[in-house]
């Protein structure tokens, strides 16, 4: 891209906008709403398709608000862009629908220091590394250049709009994009139905592209290629097989079930019926033993608890067992939908089962049940919590607190059993050393060998029980507590070896880093951060980011980790940011107020513990307008420095690229815990206001720039 116009300071050389016409404001609307539909999308599309993505999703988001915030600075789409952007499209999103035949699904990881499901590598370990450094480079850079031809189109409507106008368009627009992703996801469409309606919202800003309009027709053909077995959910692509039947037996016996292209789980028919016919069929043979265990310690069950009911094994056995009635929490609709239909032992077709399609953690907040037995089934996640998120999706059900309010929901004489797949690993070690925190005593640890790698942590009544044919880890894991920090809802990093931030995570940082370096300064240049107006708007984006981050990650302990929080506290957001963009447009809202309240919205965030508000649904919603509090307050300050700039497109383009920042700096949760946003976005918020200043009183600036370049 060589050939870009380098733009030096987006403020002072931009035209003024000279219109708001319903026109221009609908195209602002629509394109906006196609940029972050589009980015949605690929940070779908790609963490479930090329697996290293699934578990660096900030990587993909941060490519995405690179290109954006470039194109937007550029306005003109560079003319190489603009001849090479139909291969390109051709070429990201087939490489994410053909990742199996074409070998990118597992490429493996720099260094195996971090426990990650499904993502190991059979080829030699320089292979590995150079795989890995240069698929990421070579992705990146794709994305980034997908996201700077739509923010090239983002501001080039931006560019003949008014200033708060065309921000409350694109706002509306983003908003849009962000309810249209959620609509097909909740309707459980897949990466046909999503690269279709992606392709008809830019239609109207690219229908004169034929050879474009050609590769956007092909793709989508190439992508709606059935793939029989496969299926969608809010979460992931599922899997869904039947194994062949033993001899003799007319119906499926077992089902083998993947997410995202990782074994997950089984469906098995354990009824006595066929236990007693086919004894040695496996897998079936194998998972006996550790779905039965609870019951060979637990007599007369009662009322059951199952977190991760999965298809319904664990729910199968405890009917089988004479339970009175299991309340089965799953969070995966699909999951739950597979397993009632085709599990063969139907457990969800029981009139003594319940099943709640939640997150376990909400799920323990707002029930007041108790329970005789509580099973935790094998709920470790194979994807994120949020694209703005390190954490992944099942990181706050294994912490001190959540065992704690597991705890809380058992009857006297109750008891607890919680299984996992780590093995004799430290992640292991972690999980007993959390159990023994929150529950005062030490949990029986047995080693199942289900799946290989299962053990189970009991606690309660059934401690007492013995089970010879198991080993038993206890008297081993009492030895190991003192060697790793337990997961805590500040520092629920489950998978992590101790708190540090992984050396595949910070290679994949400097990769992408250098990448962006390079792609800034042969499009835009780092001269736009050469001016303290622009160094404000940089920093803004960069807090609006982690707030969004530190909103998502604390909602999620008092909603659940589900698809619809993060929906709902995204859309939240940008209604938040629109609603005060309007306010802006029609009162003078003093900014140093604004910059007061908002400081004090986040320091109120570091010191109220989120855990206090979940005693009822009315306290959620309160402790959930305190954490989105700052977001408002951080759109005022935006739109009322935002209202008399020269270039509308292209401070939203430094403004997009402080996210970059932001999606960089989250990565310290890994070190600090979650609390170190709340405080790194206090302190950015602190720099945006100084650089404020600093404009105001016409100061120079050129070191930062400097130093980046």
């Amino acid at each position: 891209m060589t050939d870009a116009t380098v733009v030096s300071d987006p403020l002072q050389n931009g035209e003024s906008p000279i219109q708001s016409s319903n026109s221009s404001l609908i195209r602002i609307f629509a394109i906006s709403m196609a940029a972050l539909y589009f980015e949605l999308l690929v940070i779908r599309y790609f963490g479930t398709e090329i697996r290293i993505f699934a578990y660096l999703k900030n990587i993909t988001l941060i490519a995405g608000f690179c290109g954006i915030g470039i194109g937007m600075v550029l306005v003109q789409v560079p003319s190489r862009l603009k001849t090479w952007i139909p291969l390109l499209f051709a070429l990201l999103f087939l490489s994410a629908r053909y990742s199996q035949f074409l070998g990118l699904t597992h490429i493996g990881f720099f260094t195996p220091d971090d426990y990650v499901w499904g993502i190991h590598s059979h080829l030699p370990p320089l292979v590995v590394k150079a795989l890995f450094v240069f698929g990421l480079a070579l992705f990146f850079s794709m994305i980034t250049g997908f996201f700077v031809f739509i923010g090239c189109l983002v501001g080039k409507e931006l560019k003949n709009c008014r200033q708060l106008p065309g921000y409350s368009a694109n706002l509306a627009g983003s908003l849009a994009g962000m309810l249209l992703f959620t609509a097909l996801s909740f309707y459980n469409m897949g990466p046909a139905a999503w690269i279709l309606a992606g392709c008809l919202l830019l239609s109207p800003f690219v229908y004169r592209e034929r050879i474009l309009v050609a590769a956007m027709i092909g793709v989508i053909l190439l992508t709606a290629v059935p793939q029989p077995g496969a299926f969608w959910s809010p979460y992931y692509r599922i899997d869904f097989a039947a194994l062949p039947p033993p001899a003799g037996w007319q119906t499926p016996a077992a089902y083998m079930l993947e997410v995202n292209h990782d074994y997950h789980q089984k469906a098995v028919d354990l009824s006595p019926e066929f236990v007693k016919r086919y004894p040695d069929y496996w897998p079936n043979n194998d998972a006996l033993p550790s779905y039965d265990l609870p019951y060979r310690m637990v007599e007369n069950p009662g009322d059951v608890l199952v977190v991760g009911a999965g298809t319904g094994n664990d729910v199968a056995a405890a009917l089988r067992h004479g339970a009175q009635h299991v309340d089965a929490v799953e969070i995966d609709p699909v999951i739950v939908s597979l397993g009632r239909q085709y599990h063969p032992e139907r457990p969800y077709d029981s009139p003594r089962v319940s099943v709640i399609v939640n997150d376990a953690r909400a799920f323990f907040n707002h029930t007041h049940k108790k329970y005789d037995l509580i099973i935790f089934g094998h709920l470790d996640s194979h994807t994120m919590l949020s694209s703005f998120s390190s954490l992944r999706l099942d990181n706050y059900v294994y912490t001190v607190e959540s065992f704690r309010q597991a705890k809380d929901l058992l009857n006297a004489n109750g008891s607890m059993f919680v299984a996992f797949d780590s093995g004799k690993t430290l992640v292991t070690v972690r999980q007993f050393a959390t159990l023994t925190r929150a529950l005062g005593s030490a949990p029986k640890t047995l080693f199942t060998g289900y799946d290989v790698f299962g053990v189970v942590f009991i606690y309660g009544k059934a401690q007492a029980a013995q089970i010879p044919a198991m080993e038993d880890l206890t008297p081993a894991l009492i030895n190991s507590v003192g060697t790793v920090p337990v997961t805590t809802d500040a520092w629920p990093f489950v998978y992590l070896p101790f708190r540090t931030i992984p050396i595949w995570i910070l290679v994949a940082l400097v990769i992408v880093w250098i990448c962006m370096k390079k792609m800034i300064r042969n499009t835009i240049g780092f001269g736009v951060l050469r001016d303290w107006k622009n160094a404000h708007f940089f920093l803004l984006g960069a807090g609006f980011l982690l707030l969004e981050t530190n909103a998502i990650s604390r909602l999620s302990l008092l909603f659940g980790s589900t698809w619809v929080v993060n929906a709902v506290v995204i859309s939240a957001f940008l209604m938040m940011a629109l609603v005060a963009n309007m306010i802006v447009a029609r009162v003078k809202i003093s900014t140093q107020a604004s910059y007061a309240f908002l400081v004090i919205a986040l320091a109120g965030s570091l010191v109220i513990p989120v855990g206090r508000f979940t005693s009822s649904p009315t306290s959620a919603v309160v402790a959930g307008l305190l954490i989105a509090s700052p977001v408002f307050f951080s759109g005022l300050i935006f739109s009322s420095s935002f209202r008399d700039v020269i270039s509308p497109a292209g401070t939203l383009g430094v403004n997009m690229l402080g996210a970059v920042l932001g999606g960089l700096l989250e990565n310290l949760t890994m070190l600090g815990g979650t609390t170190v946003i709340s405080v790194l976005a206090l302190l950015i918020y602190i720099g945006s206001a100084v650089a404020l200043k600093k404009a105001e009183e016409r100061i120079p600036i050129s070191s930062a720039a400097a130093l980046l370049d």
